[in-house]
């Protein structure tokens, strides 16, 4: 179901029952262009908590890709080191990003990786926005 009027939008989604409401003169826009962002496939998966920093190395992406590669052909594999702060001694999260060729092995793959046991720890596997990762934006 969906109301637009020249002042206020608002749109109810059958599949969670949220609902949204704007107002303004660019309403319509602005939810049409929520709504295609909240149903957006992406083909991109963000891997979290899969190694630490001390265990990144030469051969980490390859490893990766090949493990990857038996839920569907990968595009590319980024790890990305991203400290917490500017402090010399700061934190480092490890993000292992990876890029499938179809939506739908993106799925498969964080449905087979998420929460699986590998090195000691849980790996946390989710879908990474497509547009921000070819922005080189992977800081999300």
């Amino acid at each position: 179901l969906c109301v637009i009027s020249f002042t206020k939008a608002v749109v109810s989604t059958q599949s969670t029952g949220e609902e949204m409401s704007i107002t303004g003169s660019n309403a319509r826009f602005m939810i049409m262009q929520k709504l295609a962002m909240k149903d957006k496939e992406s083909t991109v998966m963000v891997l979290k908590n899969m190694v630490s920093f001390e265990d990144v190395d030469d051969e980490l992406e390859a490893e990766v890709k090949e493990e990857c590669g038996k839920h569907g052909k990968v595009k590319k594999v980024v790890v990305y080191q991203e400290a917490q702060s500017e402090a010399d001694d700061a934190e480092v999260i490890v993000k292992i990003f990876v890029q499938f060729e179809k939506a739908s092995e993106c799925e498969v793959a964080i449905n087979a990786l998420n929460g699986r046991w590998f090195g000691g720890k849980t790996i946390d596997a989710a879908q990474y926005e497509e547009q921000r990762f070819l922005r080189d934006d992977l800081s999300g």
